[in-house]
């Protein structure tokens, strides 16, 4: 299980992914950039993936943002207050496992 600061939330972000088709004309993803995950505490999930995972810190701007890499997926971890923490849409609030209230 991971760190219980996390929210669960994730997203791809900035994803630089070419849909491709195989021989047979079905779909399939070549690569991806990173991934968005929605934390509720960036400092704590750095020191946990850095510390215990084997993740590289790239990059942060703590409270509300760090960036953090092992082999060439890159997970940005977005805190309370970022703009991967805004509400939906139609209004409803992000919750845990990618889902909406």
């Amino acid at each position: 299980m991971r760190n219980s600061s996390r929210t669960g939330s994730s997203q791809n972000h900035m994803s630089r992914v070419e849909p491709q088709h195989s021989e047979k004309g079905e779909i399939f993803v070549l690569g991806l950039w990173g991934v968005r995950y929605q934390v509720e505490d960036v400092v704590r999930s750095v020191a946990f993936d850095t510390e215990r995972v084997g993740f590289k810190l790239d990059q942060q701007n703590l409270p509300a943002f760090a960036q953090v890499s092992v082999g060439h997926l890159k997970l940005i971890l977005s805190g309370p207050g970022t703009s991967g923490s805004r509400p939906m849409p139609d209004g409803r609030k992000q919750e845990p496992e990618g889902g909406t209230g």
